[in-house]
């Protein structure tokens, strides 16, 4: 074995030495490569991010702008809505206003017309006295034709006497000034009245006439005698009218509780009065109609039968008042 002689000993320590540097070096190196691919890394990453910030930026400015138009919008239209509702209601209060002023005037018609009722029946009821004694003839001095002119008047007088009330009766309920009396009713009575009226009105039209009350019927009712008889002498008045050949027919029943229109004032048994006839007919669609004041079911019904339209309308009402209602049906 040699020993290093001290050159050999420096030279290693040289050599030594000069591989620790380069070691270092190489390791230096390898780090600093490694920190700058983690830069690099790190940039691309913060590059990324920041576009992806701009893209969110540029879509939240996008949503702002369409945001404040939509809230310009909404404003317009806000101001569009308070306008039309400024508008609709200053429209109300003047519909409103006209309305008092309709009502009010309405009022005053009809206050006006209840109480004139004596004002007109008076005079027309002499000057029918004075046609009907004048048709009589009981002097025997004036000729047939004198008679007939005589008849003329009555006859015609007693239609406007009639057209008369009917306007003072529909005055009268619209000014809330029709008042009922109940009182015991009895139903033997009730169809004597209805049998001495209208059983010569159908024998002259040679019509059949009947008149029924179903077992349960009550003995007597507690109403107001005059308006019932008046209800019921508008509805047989108007099937004896408007029938032809055939037959009318006034049934007076216990009405089934499922059969009881609304509005029917509940205070005890209700009683049915149906009146039935072949005359004819009213269409459905004008089955509601014919209740309004001065309506007819068609235009011709007035020019061929007569009359104003106001019996019905009268009779809903006066029905109404007595707690009861009227219904309709037909077969055209």
């Amino acid at each position: 074995v040699t020993q290093f002689t001290q050159i050999n000993r420096d030279f290693l320590e040289l050599l030594m030495e000069t591989i620790g540097v380069n070691v270092n070096t190489i390791v230096a190196n390898a780090r600093t490569d490694e920190l700058l691919a983690e830069s690099q890394r790190l940039t691309a990453e913060l590059q990324a991010r920041s576009a992806e910030l701009q893209a969110q930026q540029e879509e939240l400015q996008h949503s702002n702008a369409e945001l404040e138009d939509k809230a310009s919008l909404l404003a317009a239209q806000n101001r569009d809505i308070e306008a039309k509702n400024l508008q609709i209601e200053q429209a109300r209060q003047e519909l409103e206003a006209r309305a008092q002023q309709l009502s009010l005037a309405s009022k005053y018609k009809s206050e006006f017309l209840a109480n004139m009722s004596h004002e007109l029946r008076t005079p027309l009821n002499s000057l029918l006295i004075l046609a009907q004694l004048l048709a009589q003839n009981p002097s025997r001095n004036l000729t047939p034709k004198q008679v007939e002119y005589a008849g003329i008047i009555h006859s015609a007088g007693s239609d406007l006497l009639q057209l008369i009330n009917d306007i003072l009766d529909l005055s009268k309920v619209e000014a809330g000034k029709m008042d009922v009396s109940p009182e015991r009713v009895t139903l033997r009575q009730l169809i004597e009245y209805v049998e001495a009226t209208f059983r010569p009105m159908t024998g002259q039209k040679g019509l059949e006439f009947t008149v029924t009350t179903a077992p349960g019927a009550p003995a007597d009712l507690l109403t107001d005698d005059s308006r019932l008889r008046q209800v019921l002498r508008n509805l047989l008045s108007n099937a004896v009218k408007f029938t032809e050949r055939g037959g009318v027919e006034l049934s007076v029943e216990p009405a089934p509780d499922d059969e009881v229109p609304a509005g029917v004032v509940r205070g005890g048994a209700v009683v049915a009065f149906r009146v039935k006839d072949t005359g004819i007919g009213i269409p459905e669609q004008n089955l509601e109609s014919i209740f309004g004041a001065f309506q007819q079911a068609d235009g011709t019904t007035s020019r061929k039968y007569g009359g104003t339209g106001l019996g019905l309308s009268i009779t809903r009402e006066i029905a109404q008042l007595l707690g009861g209602a009227v219904t309709v049906d037909s077969t055209p």
